[in-house]
């Protein structure tokens, strides 16, 4: 695992009289890449993974999801993005550069640029929903090549998201956290109310028995996706408290990670002869 820095200097919004541990190291990625067998150097489809932790820190949930994700062949990257006291627009400022820099690295790390996904937990699932909804929005001026490079995912994966900072199923902690009292600008980040035609396909699942986040998140994208024909997988499962992760020990939660690996298979992010899609 090597860290990169998303920007070498002249970092956009930076605060310097922001120096809590939680933006420690902030607006780099770990990258996790997977090593060819038998030298044969295989072009792969790329992953950016966003943490989450309620815009207040980024937490622990990315290498475990790297690491599934390196099994079957997906280069994975992820995240460190600006959390409290910074607020919006830092930290989707960092996952639009993220995309970008990967896309421009895209000899360097041994990826197809037009095989760039997103996964985003809690947070980070709303992070990751913004990134496919405002690609184009809340744009800086470009500092350099990087930055002229498309920010649009070509595929979203939000688990267990946070979607609505203003309505009452909201997940009050990250609304105050990215938007503070702004109520303008909650409902401006809503995920359910900013839907639009062109996002990029979107995989969605929770838990009915998560109740840090409500399902209800979920189930409003999933209805505002639908309203404009935005292609979308939505799973819904009873068990499974917030932040499960894999949940590779709850019996009938578990089976999204089959799921999103069908469709990983199906939009080619790898190989279809790899023995372990078998």
């Amino acid at each position: 695992m090597e860290t990169y820095n998303l920007w070498e200097n002249n970092i956009p919004l930076f605060d310097e009289n922001i120096k809590n541990v939680e933006n420690e190291n902030c607006c780099t990625i770990d990258t996790y890449l997977v090593e060819d067998e038998f030298d044969e150097r295989k072009i792969r489809g790329a992953m950016l993974i966003l943490p989450g932790g309620g815009y207040s820190f980024c937490s622990v949930e990315g290498e475990k999801m790297a690491r599934w994700l390196n099994f079957f062949g997906v280069n994975a990257f992820v995240l460190k993005y600006r959390v409290a006291p910074y607020k919006h627009p830092a930290p989707i400022i960092d996952a639009k550069r993220a995309i970008r820099y990967i896309r421009y690295n895209a000899d360097k790390f041994n990826i197809d640029p037009n095989k760039v996904g997103i996964v985003g937990f809690s947070a980070g699932g709303h992070l990751a929903g913004c990134v496919a909804e405002f690609f184009d929005k809340f744009e800086t001026e470009p500092q350099d090549d990087i930055d002229k490079i498309s920010a649009k995912p070509d595929l979203a994966v939000l688990s267990y998201p946070v979607v609505s900072l203003c309505e009452s199923y909201a997940h009050q902690g990250s609304a105050q956290n990215i938007a503070g009292e702004d109520e303008e600008l909650k409902k401006m980040l809503s995920l359910e109310k900013n839907v639009r035609e062109d996002m990029p396909q979107m995989f969605i699942w929770h838990t009915l028995e998560d109740t840090t986040v409500s399902a209800i998140n979920s189930l409003e994208l999933g209805i505002a996706l639908k309203n404009k024909n935005v292609d979308y997988r939505l799973h819904i499962f009873n068990t499974g408290k917030h932040g499960v992760v894999l949940a590779e020990n709850i019996e009938e939660t578990k089976q999204w990670t089959d799921s999103l690996k069908t469709l990983l298979k199906n939009r080619g992010f790898i190989d279809k002869q790899s023995y372990r899609w078998l």
